[in-house]
């Protein structure tokens, strides 16, 4: 293993924690799971939400888009540096 080749997989790590994270953190259509847990149904909760779900989803794409880029560019270097 090369350098670029720990230094990747540290960040595809990380990535992939992040990605649980924030998909645990969307609320689901049904309004039940993980997001329950923080907090009753009040007026802020329901129009707050929808300004963090659409941030959340905006989030866990991009985070979902780099650990694909990143996933290719180590193949890449790993096959093009030996």
């Amino acid at each position: 293993m090369n350098v670029f080749e720990i230094i990747g997989g540290i960040i595809m790590i990380l990535m992939s924690i992040a990605l649980v994270i924030l998909v645990a953190l969307q609320e689901s259509p049904k309004g039940s799971g993980v997001s329950a847990l923080t907090g009753g149904d009040s007026y802020y909760n329901r129009n707050s939400g929808r300004t963090l779900d659409s941030m959340l989803a905006k989030l866990t794409r991009y985070v979902g888009i780099g650990f694909v880029v990143v996933t290719i560019i180590v193949y890449a270097l790993d096959v093009y540096m030996k």
